[in-house]
């Protein structure tokens, strides 16, 4: 089993910043050259990403182009160039932006001391996040497979979130809060990947009828994680364990 560190990642945290930054810096290209965008230039990039995201999101991905985009947004091609290079250029942008609240959400902290009711919290950030942006999840599963900075994110992103928790249960099989025996860094990619993947599934891929009601996933996907690591709570705890 992988040694894992007890404190936390923060270079693996700026990093992911770094990359998502990257992605949502807001540049302006007018004759051969990028300069840093105004309030009002600003405004005008928004409304066009608004767009985007609506277009997307209504026709699919491969279905809009940068003129539609224009056309939807009253502006013309020529505009829509200077604020971005391509279609994926945009996605990029959505993406960065996207994980960026999804770290400012507090998505990728857990702390197996607070129990049942902190494990709930943390999980029922990243569910939260992917019923509210289940459009846009659809749009990245599919544009990521097509751009390697998409691509990039994607990794980041999921690796912060497994590395994070992994962490998280290291520390917990040290406390006596999670049982021992478990390997913290495989253990975090099986059930964060639970998690992900159901929520993509019923939510995004395949949604039943009635939809699913995302505190009821917050509650099963909380209980079955438990379950699993045999999460305990500090009145559980006897003398010695840890």
């Amino acid at each position: 089993m992988q040694k894992l560190p007890d404190d936390p990642d923060p270079a693996r945290s700026r990093r992911l910043e770094r990359v998502a930054a990257n992605l949502r810096g807001a540049v302006r290209r007018q004759d051969g050259r990028e300069t840093p965008v105004g309030p009002r230039a600003m405004r005008t990039r928004k409304k066009l990403l608004d767009v985007a995201e609506e277009l997307f999101a209504r026709d699919g991905y491969a279905n809009v182009s940068l003129g539609d985009i224009a056309q939807r947004s009253g502006v013309s091609l020529g505009t829509v160039y200077q604020y971005f290079a391509d279609r994926d250029d945009i996605v990029a942008t959505l993406a960065g932006e996207s994980a960026l609240r999804m770290l400012n959400a507090g998505a990728d902290y857990w702390d197996a001391a607070t129990g049942r009711l902190g494990l709930r919290r943390a999980v029922g950030a990243i569910v939260t996040i992917h019923w509210e942006n289940r459009d846009f999840f659809s749009l990245w599963e599919t544009a990521s497979h097509s751009d390697a900075r998409l691509a990039e994110l994607r990794r980041e992103w999921v690796g912060s979130f497994r590395r994070t928790f992994a962490r998280s249960l290291a520390r917990g099989m040290k406390s006596g809060h999670v049982r021992s025996g478990l390997d913290a860094e495989e253990t975090a990619r099986a059930m964060s990947l639970m998690v992900s993947s159901y929520c993509y599934d019923g939510f995004i891929a395949d949604p039943p009828e009635p939809p699913l009601d995302p505190e009821a996933v917050i509650d099963h996907l909380t209980t079955l994680w438990a379950e699993a690591i045999g999460l305990r709570e500090d009145r559980e705890l006897r003398p010695g364990d840890g």
